[in-house]
């Protein structure tokens, strides 16, 4: 009996611990995802990279040499981008942008065009 009575006491509160566990939210992400088409923004030598989003506003983005290489190559093409903090500069947002996603779905045709004009 005692050592059911353990058993029952240890199980009520592991749950309550793992319920409360959860609840705090120390386990969420709170991504910043920006989804739209890469841009270029202003005229040489100047010139940037960005991001149009689908809500109609334009974000620098601020990358590794690796991942500006290839965004300057797909211009016109839809990605998720992640980043990390985001800048005002005036009156521009600069997104330091972590990581890329490219949208293949909706890239399909776009790739496809691209591929065959090569």
């Amino acid at each position: 009996m005692n050592n059911r009575f353990i058993i029952l006491v240890f199980v009520i509160l592991s749950l309550i611990v793992g319920l409360e566990s959860c609840s705090c939210g120390c386990g969420s992400t709170n991504e910043k995802i920006v989804k739209g088409y890469i841009a270029v923004v202003d005229n040489e030598p100047f010139a940037k990279l960005a991001i149009q989003s689908d809500d109609n506003k334009t974000y620098i983005l601020k990358c590794s040499k690796e991942l500006e290489k290839e965004l300057w190559q797909n211009q016109g093409i839809r990605y998720y981008i992640q980043y990390g903090d985001l800048l005002k500069e005036g009156d521009r947002t600069i997104l330091i942008v972590e990581k890329v996603i490219p949208i293949i779905t909706e890239n399909k045709t776009k790739l496809r065009e691209k591929h065959e004009a090569n």
